[in-house]
């Protein structure tokens, strides 16, 4: 490609060198530069691109975007890495954003749930997601929740290329930040709900919800703002939202939902707006499912997807990896694996569940270790508070004490018990519960691995739950 069309749009402070007039390909990781490619020098959190740059020279780059001046040549300077490496991306991969429906979901729960029920009524579609990546039949393992801006353009232009559509993509808070999506042209921005999470990385409540807000601000005229209008901070977002408004709740806003049956096998639901009324029927589990169900079929009848296909989209989703997911049916008791990390996120299960099952809750869940130590202790305010039993284990503690953290959480909760052995913390809670209790096993959901210090050890709440479960004398789960 045209080296001025790969840097069409980018600000650009100073050349050096002489700048060759093609480029072969575009990355910002030395181990990925083959003969020809441009390579982006941008300093990240943790390390620096720009000491990358003489292995990325041997490789053969002939071309380096630099946020400083440096010896080796070719290379032009730019006030922004991040930035200069999301109009790279578009640029190179063809804008591919242009020409594919593409709906963002932001907020601090319920993304992957509303980005899964998104993906069943668009289905055949592209989704990029917190737990995977969705390219037709072909699935890949997520890295991050909103992948670089490289990754993003070329996976849009490779499902443009096999014929898709649509996209679906969850957009975390670090991403908006790290201006991850920039220059992404979105149809649709969808807002679930905010509270606390990821101060270990904002430090301030204001920076994440400015950071969420990210992705209504760069919306165009006419692209569409899906906002919860039953969410205490829906009027920032209304208010800092480009393109048209739409307002969704179960209290209120331009489409409404009214849940009907709500039980162990589903909810059902009416649901009302622009001049249409549907009824859907889900496999997911817990009130706290209506308003993501209300916030995928909101979209989906702005959009003009027929009735039929909304109905049928929202009932073959039979269920999210980890969220909410039950371990195990023909049990006297309930076991359920499920992602929530946050006060608010426990506080909706909990509250969920206990709409659902007559017997006691016995809640298991821990705390990720260098992450936002500040919500610990609500965290075990939430469980203590709406919970018969809590035994408080180990999450990823990575680098951090597992004792100290879960001294952190008892100070919410401090008649808790606490089992730092994770496999010992679930076997202790199946142990514990009777006919009609259930069991919570909250922090990990989908994940199949547990981070100790710097190892990264196999672990999968639900694999572990059924070996324990099969010990105890239960077949079939």
């Amino acid at each position: 490609m045209r080296t001025e069309e790969v840097l069409k749009g980018v600000e650009i402070l100073k050349k050096e060198g002489e700048i060759p007039g093609t480029i072969a390909g575009i990355t910002d990781r030395a181990d990925e530069v083959k003969p020809g490619y441009l390579f982006i020098a941008r300093k990240g959190e943790i390390t620096d691109g720009h000491e990358f740059m003489e292995e990325a020279k041997k490789k053969g780059a002939v071309l380096f975007v630099v946020e400083r001046e440096v010896e080796i040549k070719p290379w032009v300077l730019v006030p922004d890495g991040r930035i200069a490496m999301a109009r790279i991306a578009s640029n190179y991969y063809g804008n591919p954003s242009k020409f594919i429906k593409l709906i963002g979901i932001t907020g601090t729960n319920g993304k992957t749930t509303v980005a899964y029920l998104l993906h069943s009524i668009y289905h055949p579609a592209l989704l990029i997601g917190t737990i995977e990546y969705i390219m037709g039949e072909k699935s890949i393992p997520s890295t991050n929740t909103t992948p670089s801006p490289i990754f993003i353009n070329r996976i849009l232009r490779e499902a443009l290329d096999r014929g898709l559509n649509t996209c679906v993509m969850e957009v975390s808070s670090h991403a908006l930040k790290q201006r991850r999506v920039e220059f992404l042209d979105f149809d649709f921005a969808v807002f679930t709900n905010l509270s606390r999470d990821h101060l270990d990385y904002h430090k301030t409540f204001e920076d994440y919800r400015e950071s969420k807000g990210r992705l209504f601000s760069m919306l165009k005229e006419e692209a569409y703002a899906v906002i919860n209008i039953d969410d205490p901070e829906a009027p920032y977002f209304i208010e800092v939202s480009g393109g048209k408004k739409i307002t969704y709740g179960l209290s209120g806003g331009n489409v409404v939902g009214r849940v009907g049956k709500c039980d162990l096998d589903g909810i059902e639901m009416e649901i009302e707006g622009f001049g249409k009324k549907i009824k859907v029927s889900s496999s997911l589990v817990g009130r706290h499912n209506a308003l993501n169900i209300l916030a995928a079929v909101s979209v989906a009848l702005l959009d003009g997807v027929p009735e039929e296909r909304i109905v049928q989209g929202i009932k073959k989703l039979k269920g999210v990896p980890g969220r909410m997911e039950r371990v195990g049916k023909s049990l006297p008791f309930y076991v359920f694996v499920d992602y929530a990390h946050t006060p608010s996120a426990m506080e909706s299960l909990l509250l969920s569940v206990r709409e659902l099952v007559k017997g006691r809750i016995i809640t298991v869940f821990g705390a990720g270790g260098e992450r936002d130590r500040g919500k610990r202790e609500e965290m075990g305010r939430v469980a203590y508070r709406l919970s018969e039993r809590v035994i408080i284990t180990s999450d990823n503690p990575r680098g951090e004490s597992p004792e100290k953290i879960a001294a952190e959480i008892k100070q919410g909760a401090p008649d808790a018990e606490v089992v730092l052995d994770r496999r010992e913390a679930i076997k202790r809670a199946l142990g514990l519960a009777g006919e009609g209790d259930a069991v919570l096993i909250l922090g990990k959901g989908h994940e199949t691995y547990q981070i100790i210090g710097k190892r990264v050890i196999p672990f999968d709440d639900r694999k572990v739950a059924r070996e324990i479960l099969r010990e105890m004398g239960y077949e079939g789960v």
